[in-house]
């Protein structure tokens, strides 16, 4: 395998990060996540996190329903009543952030986790590499939102790596 556009990876994070900071700023959150990387990656034009979702049964609105279903259930149990606009699986037009988000610590491992593994497998950045390393996590929003849609960890790793492994031929 040879790299193919070095600079590209460089748009495609650009990309990834902007969305995710979208995807946060949606549910209100200052800081992104694993889940908003997901999210964001379903969107990359080169589609591998969406078929490798499609892989295992699950459609890319059934997780970000399962996503926002989570956040929606956590502010009921502090007694604040979600929007309903914003958790039924739908993604209005949102403006660009007007100020740099922070990410949260999950989504940094994941961020370092994928570019290294993007250079040792020299590859390039797909968006089946956030969903292969993501896959990993045991806790947080993305395992729960996983395990609410009955998909293991492994099987979408799996489904994930049959992606990559075609786009790296």
């Amino acid at each position: 395998m040879s790299r193919k556009k070095p600079v590209q990876d460089i748009r495609t994070m650009n990309t990834l990060f902007t969305a995710a900071e979208k995807e946060a700023s949606l549910i209100g959150e200052a800081e992104y996540g694993t889940e908003h990387l997901i999210l964001a990656a379903f969107d990359l034009p080169d589609g591998s996190a969406v078929r490798a979702f499609k892989r295992v049964g699950v459609d890319p609105h059934a997780f970000r329903k399962a996503i926002n279903d989570q956040h929606a259930e956590a502010l009921r149990a502090i007694g604040i009543a979600p929007d309903d606009g914003r958790i039924d699986g739908t993604l209005p037009e949102l403006p660009e952030p007007t100020s740099p988000m922070k990410s949260k610590g999950s989504s940094q491992n994941v961020s370092k986790k994928v570019v290294k593994l993007v250079k040792k497998e020299k590859s390039q950045l797909y968006g089946a590499y956030i969903v292969l390393v993501a896959a990993e996590a045991e806790t947080g929003s993305t395992s729960r939102a996983l395990d609410t849609l009955g998909v293991h960890r492994d099987d979408l790793a799996r489904a994930a790596r049959i992606e990559l492994d075609a786009l790296n031929v």
